[in-house]
């Protein structure tokens, strides 16, 4: 009985990459509306929350104009299209936000009015970056499969720079391989984590096609530094 007592049943534990994922994206999303709420104090004061609403269309348009044909899904505007009003509707009008936000100033002093007008901007411009924030992240799902193929092509890469070593005599260095494998996985979402926060509008080219060579890249230094026999 004792040793039936001892005996610890091991704890089912969340695979580390849907961890690091998840974590990923609420860090993400939490830059990304601390990064507008400080460029609203002291970088864009001047614009206001109309800097967020600016960003919300471009990324809609990149979305639109770009991702219509995707090996993802078949109507990936549509289905953003859908997410987005219904997140909006949900943090607006069902949370009574929106006819917060609307409602006349009773109290009509210089202080009051600056302080509502303050608020709301911030407020607005939080739900639009959230807004933006779901845009990219249909972005980025959109844009696995160029991941997949730097996947691909630096994993045939590194097999052949392998077997060339191999088969040549060529030296081995674990300092290259176990850095490299540290940094193949948080390369990859250290890119969705800056894509997903960066504070304005690039197309998303510009950011994740480099993203996803340095991502084969290192995969491919990963596979051709590991050890030459098993």
């Amino acid at each position: 009985m004792s040793e039936i007592k001892n005996q610890t049943t091991p704890r089912k534990e969340k695979p580390q990459g849907i961890k690091a994922l998840l974590v990923t994206l609420v860090v993400s999303l939490f830059f990304s509306i601390l990064i507008e709420c400080v460029g609203m104090a002291f970088i864009w004061p001047e614009q206001g929350a109309q800097h967020s609403k600016n960003m919300l269309n471009t990324e809609f348009n990149y979305l639109s104009s770009d991702f219509q044909d995707t090996l993802i899904m078949s109507d990936p505007v549509r289905f953003t299209e859908n997410v987005v009003t219904s997140v909006h509707e949900l943090l607006m009008v069902k949370t009574g936000l929106s006819k917060t936000l609307n409602e006349p100033v009773t109290d009509n002093t210089s202080f009051s009015v600056i302080i509502v007008h303050v608020i709301s901007e911030y407020l607005i411009a939080t739900i639009n970056i959230i807004l933006v924030f779901i845009i990219r992240l249909v972005i980025l799902v959109l844009s696995i499969p160029i991941f997949l193929l730097a996947a691909v092509l630096g994993s045939v890469d590194g097999l052949v720079r392998r077997d060339i070593r191999r088969f040549g005599a060529g030296r081995e260095s674990s300092f290259i391989y176990y850095h490299s494998k540290r940094w193949s996985g948080k390369s990859l979402l250290l890119s969705w984590l800056i894509y997903l926060s960066i504070p304005i509008s690039i197309h998303p080219n510009f950011i994740l096609i480099p993203m996803a060579f340095l991502f084969g890249l290192i995969l491919s230094i990963t596979i051709g530094s590991f050890k030459k026999y098993l």
